[in-house]
């Protein structure tokens, strides 16, 4: 049995790796620093500094999810989520905003974001979004 449970984990672990998660922000120290927590926990993270670059990516690769910043130059989160989910209509999309107001939650679901996390990112909570949708779903959502 234990050699059992061994071998789903280690499945588990390589599936997660061969998963990919598109981050999406201007700030570069957020792409950073996102990308680094992300990949200490064994995910395969590209990132994109704006929407453009998102597309383009998402046109080249699959993604599991994209998290992407609410406030970009040139295409905000709403319409990158719009035409990512048109290109890839099976991604899960996350948003990261610091600007939450009233009807944010409504408009986010209208173009499939499924959803928003406040900035700074609380990463407990952002784990435990992506282990509903990642194989093994076991990131430490403990913080």
């Amino acid at each position: 049995m234990e050699q059992n449970e061994q071998t789903t984990t280690r499945c588990h672990i390589l599936a997660r790796e061969m998963t990919r998660i598109l981050v999406v922000d201007d700030d570069r120290d957020i792409l950073f620093f996102v990308k680094l927590i992300l990949e200490n926990e064994g995910i395969n993270v590209l990132c994109a500094e704006n929407g453009s670059q998102a597309l383009e990516l998402l046109e080249e690769n699959a993604f599991a999810a994209m998290i992407t910043d609410q406030n970009m130059p040139l295409m905000d989160g709403f319409e990158l989520a719009r035409r990512a989910r048109r290109l890839r209509p099976d991604i899960v999309v996350f948003m990261g905003t610091g600007h939450i107001y009233p009807g944010i939650q409504a408009k986010a679901q209208s173009v499939g974001i499924r959803q928003i996390f406040g900035k700074p990112f609380n990463f407990p909570h952002l784990f435990a979004a992506l282990n509903e949708i990642l194989p093994g779903g076991n990131l430490d959502s403990t913080g």
